[in-house]
This record gives C-alpha cells, structure tokens and sequence, in this order.
C-alpha cells in the first residue's frame, strides 16, 4: 500500500528522494534545486515527490528535522553529568552517519536558522546541576554560556568534517574537553 506510513516502499521511496537532495545540495544551493532536479536524480515522477513533500525546501526542512529531533532525544536520555563525554559522542556518531548532510548544514550553508536550532536544542539542556557544582557561575550568564560554548563546539565539529572525519567521535570529545580545561585553566 503505497503511501501509507511505515511502509517498506514508502520508506525506501522517501530515502531515494531524501538522498537525491543531499547529492544535489553538494554542487547547489537550495534556492537552484527544483522539484525536476530532485525527481530526476531519485528516478521518481513528481507525483509520488508531491505526494511526500511540497517543494525542495519543505524536504530539506523534513531532513534537517529528522536530525535534530534525534539531537534531542539524545538530550533528554542523558543525565547533565554526562553531557561533555556521552551525550558528545552521541551527537558526534550521528554527524558522522550523517557526513554529507551535516557537511552541507554546518559547512556549506551557514544558515543562521541551523544556528537557531542548534542553541534552541542547547537552551533545551539542563545546566542546573552543573551551576550547583560552580559557586562563581551566576544564572544570569547561561545564554552567554549556552553561545561559547556552542560556537566553539560547533567550529571543531565545521574542522573535523572538512577533513572528512579523520579522527574519531572520541577523540573529538577529548579534543573539545581538553580546550574547555584550558580555557577554564587560563582565566582562573
């Protein structure tokens, strides 16, 4: 039954479409992708494109969704305590299934909506036992936090897929712990 949710040729239907689109954004812009552009990498009539999605952007949208939405479960499977080692990770592993996509969204385009969404999911955190931990931590402060640190974290992860993951999830991770040590070790 072609169309209905869950269905293995729905599925597979939308996968194709959802690639087509990330090889496409590769060498464009979204604003010069049409609908034909992606029916035609994907070998689909546009009929079952529309059936789907209503134009390249509401797809994109769809994908980028997709991806954050995963974001946020991971966020709200893990204890603060946890957020600089597994959480990081977490979210690390799935960049790195996610290459090309993530490619284009965090290096490619720049959007500043990708930023929004990414400090949106990070306000979404729960910092409270962390501030508990620090007597000079002052409330006030999270949204500067929440910026640092993820400009800083995102600029590492922009490096790390522009030399097309050459080291791990790890020792990402290590790499963003050991420059938050040093940042803490300098101005205290």
């Amino acid at each position: 039954m072609p169309g209905i949710k869950g269905n293995r040729r729905t599925l597979y239907t939308k996968k194709i479409i959802k690639e087509s689109l990330i090889e496409l954004l590769q060498t464009n812009d979204i604003h010069q992708i049409t609908v034909t552009n992606i029916c035609n990498k994907a070998d689909i009539n546009r009929g079952t494109f529309y059936s789907y999605y209503k134009d390249a952007f509401d797809l994109l949208q769809s994908i980028e969704d997709e991806l954050f939405d995963q974001i946020l479960r991971y966020l709200n499977e893990t204890p603060a305590e946890d957020y600089t080692d597994s959480l990081l990770i977490k979210v690390l592993e799935l960049i790195a299934e996610n290459k090309d996509l993530c490619k284009i969204l965090l290096c490619k385009q720049r959007d500043g909506r990708i930023i929004d969404r990414i400090l949106y999911i990070a306000s979404k955190a729960n910092l409270e036992p962390l501030f508990d931990k620090s007597n000079e931590f002052d409330e006030s402060h999270f949204d500067y936090l929440i910026r640092y640190s993820v400009g800083g974290i995102l600029a590492i992860i922009q490096v790390w897929l522009e030399n097309n993951l050459k080291k791990s999830p790890r020792e990402i991770v290590k790499i963003i712990n050991n420059i938050n040590k040093l940042n803490y070790n300098t101005f205290n």
